[in-house]
């Protein structure tokens, strides 16, 4: 779990350096490169979708168990 910890909290450091650059770029009025936008939304995506799994792997669980104690006690 740790490892795993470990990379989230860096993809998430070089996702705020990178709206960091964007922001900057736009700040100075300069035009954002279409790769830097590609990779920060990209980032973002997997992100979220990682934040996700992470935090709906519990209430799977959950409802895992509560389906297990459904059919035990019904069946």
């Amino acid at each position: 779990m740790t490892s795993s910890m470990l990379a989230l909290t860096s993809v998430a450091a070089v996702f705020v350096v990178l709206l960091l650059a964007v922001a900057w770029l736009l700040w100075r009025g300069h035009d954002v490169p279409v790769w830097l936008v590609c990779v920060v939304t990209l980032l973002l995506g997997a992100f979220t979708i990682v934040c996700v799994v992470l935090l709906m792997l519990p209430l799977l669980r959950l409802l895992e168990m509560a389906v297990v104690m459904w059919t035990l006690v019904f069946a």
